[in-house]
């Protein structure tokens, strides 16, 4: 263990070791006393700590820091045997959101280990420096899963049209769904226009969650012309779907998708009988009466305090 010339960062490294975590938490908050350069590595030490107590007050005394002060030992970090310590330096990365940093974590990118990689494009994020794009680029089709997620997110915070075309295709083709479903996601900053044909397609995707996150961009982006795909999906094999699916619906105001709705109304999971009521308030159009009417007779109260609320909508509406 490092043997600190300072006396305060000596006594507070070994109170660090102490079996107790009130002793270690107290010597973590005298950190900010320090001036000392070394004072990161004890903090890296106490982020990593095997007490939840202890990593909190460390993630406070972040702040107190500069964070290019703090940059090297971070990233050092990230390659340390002590998994604890490798994702406690990965979370405060994350929450350095100093642009003065950037240029030490674009550096950084030259590293070959997938955790560090995803770790920097995860703090890179938070940035939103352009400068990052064609460092994201390069690692969409990384081997590592974890890194292609992050690079996805990455080039999806920064919002630039000319990321359009790579989302797309990572959205369609990465053989990890998760990455799929974040490039679905990090579509929803574009316009119908540009990415609707890219969320309908999402509605056919083998994994679920991907067709979740297909069906809440829909109605983010109030994507008209997939009314018939959304209908196809409130009959999916999982009601979490099916569920997106009927809220899109509901924010399309597509009444010609309102007896879809009103089948989703014979499904024993309440959470999408709500949603298919709601979509029918959000209609508010007098074809929703008769599913009202019989939302109105449902076993579940929330069903039916949503069913009073539609027929009251529709009824101002018309």
């Amino acid at each position: 263990m490092t043997k600190f010339a300072d006396p305060l960062l000596e006594s507070i490294a070994v109170r660090l070791g102490d079996d107790d975590p009130g002793i270690r938490r107290v010597a973590v908050m005298e950190l900010v006393d320090s001036s000392e350069a070394e004072a990161v590595e004890l903090l890296i030490r106490a982020l990593g700590d095997s007490d939840d107590s202890v990593r909190m007050e460390a993630a406070k005394v972040i702040d107190e820091f500069d964070p290019r002060d703090m940059m090297d030992a971070l990233v050092n970090a990230l390659t340390s045997p002590d998994e604890n310590v490798r994702n406690a330096a990965a979370n405060a990365l994350a929450d350095l959101k100093d642009p003065a940093a950037a240029p030490a974590l674009i550096e950084a990118l030259k590293e070959d280990d997938a955790f560090v990689l995803a770790a920097i494009l995860r703090s890179l994020k938070q940035l939103r420096i352009k400068a990052a794009r064609v460092h994201a680029i390069a690692l969409l089709h990384h081997p590592d899963e974890r890194v292609r997620r992050e690079a996805v997110s990455l080039l999806g915070y920064l919002q630039e049209p000319e990321n359009l075309p790579q989302l797309k295709s990572i959205a369609a083709k990465d053989p990890d769904p998760e990455v799929r479903r974040t490039a679905i996601g990090a579509l929803v900053y574009a316009s119908a226009e540009q990415v609707g044909k890219a969320l309908i397609h999402g509605l056919d995707d083998e994994h679920w969650q991907v067709r979740v996150e297909a069906a809440k961009g829909i109605g983010r982006l109030n994507v008209q012309d997939a009314v018939d795909a959304l209908v196809v999906a409130t009959r999916d094999a999982m009601w979490q779907v099916q569920e997106k699916a009927a809220e899109s619906i509901g924010k399309l105001g597509a009444v010609r998708a309102i007896p879809a709705l009103a089948d989703c109304l014979k499904d024993p999971i309440s959470n999408l009988r709500k949603a298919a009521v709601a979509a029918a308030g959000e209609i508010a159009h007098p074809d929703g009466l008769a599913l009202v009417a019989v939302a109105l007779q449902d076993n579940d109260p929330d069903v039916r305090k949503l069913a009073r609320w539609a027929k009251e909508r529709i009824e101002s509406a018309n």
